[in-house]
């Protein structure tokens, strides 16, 4: 799975939009659909879109069961 994956169905399984996730992670609705949409995102923006998400950045590198 690609990191834009990943983010998108733990944005989901948190009922989060994508300005939820931008508002909890500090970034611009344009950047989270750019990372959804296959992106490859800066080192600063995947640690703000763990931040958002509730995980550690590894999660988002690597694939795993997508809990709440």
């Amino acid at each position: 799975m690609t990191v834009g994956i990943i983010v998108k169905n733990l944005r989901k399984s948190r009922g989060y939009t994508q300005m939820d996730l931008a508002v909890k992670s500090d970034l611009l609705q344009t950047t989270i659909s750019a990372v959804e949409r296959g992106a490859d995102p800066t080192s600063t923006t995947l640690m703000k879109l763990a931040n958002g998400l509730g995980v550690p950045p590894s999660d988002l590198l690597t694939e795993k069961e997508v809990t709440k």
